[in-house]
């Protein structure tokens, strides 16, 4: 296979993942922004276990703060699923093959 083509199709390849990741991510962060809005509004209350009512701040909080974080990192997320980095195992030069 020519140089060209492969760079394509590697190219279409890194684009597919990232767009399969990115709604991924979303779907994840609806999940995440839904479940955090029932529990604000307390839609059920009336069946959830006592632990969580008790709890039901810190829970909000956690479930806030995975969001943020879900959405500060979700473009180096992104990358490193679309474009992995080969690292350097025992016996390899991370520097490159230089034979000083």
């Amino acid at each position: 296979m020519p140089r060209i083509q492969k760079q394509v199709k590697d190219h279409e390849a890194r684009k597919q993942i990232a767009q399969t990741v990115k709604r991924r991510l979303s779907v994840l962060i609806a999940f995440l922004i839904a479940t955090l809005l029932a529990l604000m509004f307390k839609v059920g209350e009336a069946v959830w276990p006592a632990w969580m009512i008790e709890h039901l701040t810190q829970i909000k909080g956690i479930i806030l703060l995975a969001v943020i974080f879900l959405i500060l990192l979700s473009p180096v997320i992104i990358e490193t699923s679309s474009n992995p980095r080969a690292l350097s195992g025992p016996g390899k030069n991370p520097e490159g093959p230089r034979l000083d």
